[in-house]
């Protein structure tokens, strides 16, 4: 835990340095929340040079559909979907929808709505008459910012998430926060032979009431590997195999008042994502966009459980997802 936990301190140093010097830009990861669970549908080094010379979108917006269906959800480290006489596992069902626009030369804008369904939401909130258990609205600024340095392979993103609880009335009923984000493409930075590990780091400050001092933010730090067994050379032509994506992750968590005055290292997320390109497999042309699916494990490891006023405690769960993109 100790080397782990340096290598994020050296990370973030190096993040902080880059954004620095890129006139104060700041943190950048797919939003953390949706992310994880995402399926790469480039499966080949030489997809994107494919792509350019087939079918070109006619306009620069995209759109995109999930649904996940996971045994608990947690959040930050804590359980939303359990209770004391939940004997199996009542299955949360959730879905996001966005849209996105490319900009060009100023990045991409990013609108999303994703909705939380938990079939025992009764019994975790007394108050609830509806099994619907969260809604959230993020909105989000992408730029890439080795366009004004091509010596810093950093994405930025900006965005604010609105969280709503409908089962919940008055001024808890609804929180938000902006955050902060920066993804560093280090194997762009040291070479085709250096093992990437696609460091991100990203600040949630909440602008409502959220925290135990009134207000808080939580600060991410994590890293992920993306193994394409298309690329493979014993398996980048077996049917079904090479349409795999293999992307264990990490990502540690740090509380800043959040769920608890002070701040301390709450968690760590251990995550295996097992990616399939079923657009690919199945030949659906481009102009139909692109299908995945993809299966998870997660365990969330509390490091912070030792105070009475965080709800922290080891998690284990799972799930999959399936995922449509134009």
């Amino acid at each position: 835990m100790q080397n782990l936990t340096r290598y994020f301190v050296i990370t973030a140093a190096v993040l902080s340095l880059i954004g620095g010097t890129a006139v104060g830009k700041e943190p950048t990861v797919e939003t953390g929340m949706f992310a994880a669970m995402a399926a790469l549908t480039e499966t080949s080094a030489d997809a994107p040079a494919a792509k350019a010379e087939g079918w070109q979108k006619p306009i620069p917006i995209g759109f995109y559909l999930d649904y996940t269906m996971a045994t608990d959800y947690i959040w930050r480290g804590m359980n939303f979907s359990e209770h004391s006489k939940e004997g199996s596992e009542t299955l949360n069902h959730q879905l996001t929808a966005g849209v996105n626009y490319d900009t060009g030369d100023f990045g991409t804008i990013d609108f999303s709505v994703w909705l939380e369904w938990y079939g025992d939401n009764d019994k975790v909130n007394a108050a609830g008459d509806s099994n619907l258990q969260e809604v959230d609205y993020t909105i989000a600024w992408t730029y890439d910012l080795s366009k004004l340095m091509p010596a810093v392979p950093v994405e930025l993103t900006l965005g604010w998430i609105g969280y709503d609880f409908p089962q919940t009335r008055n001024d808890p009923g609804f929180t938000n926060e902006f955050f902060i984000g920066l993804a560093l493409d280090d194997q762009t930075l040291f070479g085709e032979n250096w093992f990437a590990l696609s460091p991100t780091v990203t600040y949630y400050q909440d602008l409502d009431d959220v925290g135990g001092d009134g207000q808080g933010s939580w600060l991410e730090f994590g890293i992920s590997h993306e193994f394409a067994l298309a690329g493979c050379p014993t398996m980048g032509s077996v049917p079904f195999i090479k349409d795999l994506t293999l992307t264990p992750s990490i990502t540690l968590g740090v509380d800043i008042g959040y769920i608890d005055s002070g701040t301390r290292v709450a968690n760590t997320v251990y995550g295996l994502a097992v990616g399939y390109d079923l657009g690919e497999a199945i030949g659906l042309p481009e102009q139909y966009g692109s299908i995945s699916v993809t299966g998870f494990l997660n365990y969330s490891d509390a490091i912070a459980d030792d105070s009475a006023n965080i709800n922290l405690n080891d998690e284990f769960w799972g799930g999959f997802s399936v995922g449509w993109e134009w």
